[in-house]
């Protein structure tokens, strides 16, 4: 039988341990799209875009929903803390007209409740000295309560209330012990209440996503899948346990729409022009030092989130892996790069570590069992640096300094640079 749609579906992702600015590649990539996707993940992830000159941070809504056209959904793979996802409407407001038209929420979403909040610094602290240092938001504990079968949907919240309150109960019996243990006391009719608000809140943008996914995907439309996180913090092939509870590499970023593999005709990792980190975990460049203090400074470094400090050192070409099938690259920071060159006399590409005695050319799977990091081989390295000249619009108008860098980003990926970031704002993009 012959196939007589074309689909066009963009994810764009993190390559390393998310902040790698996925933002920006999306609200480009949205500009002509029908749909824009959120699958994984909660509000401990943030993009910021630029909107008429202002800034605007976001948690769970695809920035893309800013362009007129698009649909803005929130897919089953997400967990949602209904209180912030309101108020994260509420600020969308001043800029778009949000309705049911223009805003998704898939009624399969787990829905984040307080004593996930609570479980989750609880458990944390339970970690002693080998914290993960999670965002205390909860999304681990949704997922855990998500995998055993006992959570709540979106979608349940239109329950009638004796079904409700039963399902609830059975929500909290499943951890009672533990909420016992930490003192915490939940009664079913704050739980009850806090399910009665999401309902009024965000009851009319609850739906499902299959019914716009599908009819888009097969008329051609374009559909921009805006991963959240970065691929070695993804549960099942990142740094364990040092990464966030759900599947955010590329396989299952789709998954968190219930999209098939055959559909995703463009996968684009984002990349910084050097590397940076929140929270614990192996990483391999950082530098502690005056260099990690200057690349932070010139790149202000400190999360959309929590707004904590990232750990910032020099780019590390190991762990873009190519299994991911990364189509594109999107390099955000060539301009503070350059800057970081002239400040610091020098600047560093990792391409390959010694481990174990060994020189290996791949991200070591057992850094957790045998708690040595790599130790970097900086086998590239440009001397000084480079400053972009005011109104560079294309590869060619950038230093040659700066084409070379990304040159050699290209060769060693074996993957094109598309999208290059030269400043803040929007307008500061170069599409190759």
């Amino acid at each position: 039988m012959e196939r007589n749609f074309n689909p066009c579906v963009v994810e764009i992702l993190g390559a390393y341990w998310g902040d790698e600015g996925k933002g920006r590649a999306a609200f480009f990539e949205s500009q002509d799209a029908h749909l824009v996707l959120r699958t994984t993940g909660g509000d401990n992830a943030g993009h910021t875009v630029y909107f008429k000159g202002e800034k605007i941070p976001l948690h769970l809504i695809p920035s893309g929903i800013i362009w007129p056209q698009t649909t803005a959904v929130i897919c089953n793979g997400v967990v949602i803390n209904p209180v912030i996802l309101y108020e994260e409407i509420q600020m969308l407001s001043k800029y778009v007209d949000i309705t049911p038209e223009k805003l998704l929420i898939s009624g399969s979403a787990n829905m984040i409740l307080p004593y996930h909040i609570d479980l989750d610094g609880i458990q944390e602290r339970k970690r002693g000295n080998q914290k993960i240092g999670t965002t205390n938001r909860g999304i681990g504990p949704c997922y855990s309560f998500k995998s055993d079968r006992f959570s709540l949907r979106m979608h349940d919240v239109f329950r009638d209330e004796k079904d409700l309150i039963e399902l609830i109960k059975l929500n909290l019996k499943n951890r009672e012990e533990e909420f016992r243990k930490a003192g915490l006391t939940y009664s079913v009719e704050e739980i009850y209440e806090y399910c009665m608000e999401a309902k009024r809140n965000l009851g009319k943008f609850i739906g499902n996503p299959d019914l716009v996914l599908w009819p888009a995907i097969r008329d051609g439309k374009k559909v921009v899948i805006e991963g959240a996180q970065a691929d070695r913090l993804d549960l099942e092939v990142g740094d364990s346990p040092y990464c966030t509870s759900s599947y955010c590499n590329p396989s299952g970023t789709l998954s968190g729409a219930g999209i098939g593999p055959k559909f995703a005709n463009k996968i684009i990792a984002t990349v910084k022009a050097y590397c940076s980190r929140v929270g614990n975990g192996p990483f391999p460049t950082i530098q502690n030092n005056d260099a990690g203090d200057t690349i932070r400074r010139l790149g202000h470094e400190y999360g959309t989130t929590t707004g904590r400090p990232r750990d910032c050192g020099y780019l590390d070409l190991v762990p873009i892996n190519p299994l991911r099938g990364y189509t594109d690259l999107c390099l955000n920071h060539l301009d503070t790069i350059g800057l970081i060159g002239k400040e610091i006399g020098c600047i560093y590409i990792c391409t390959a570590y010694i481990y174990q005695g060994e020189k290996i050319t791949y991200y070591p799977d057992d850094i957790s069992v045998t708690k040595e990091i790599p130790t970097p081989l900086y086998e590239k390295t440009f001397n000084g640096g480079w400053e972009i000249p005011e109104g560079c619009k294309s590869f060619e108008d950038l230093p040659k300094k700066a084409q070379e860098f990304v040159e050699f980003i290209e060769e060693f990926t074996q993957t094109p640079v598309s999208i290059i970031g030269i400043g803040p704002r929007n307008e500061d993009t170069i599409i190759r």
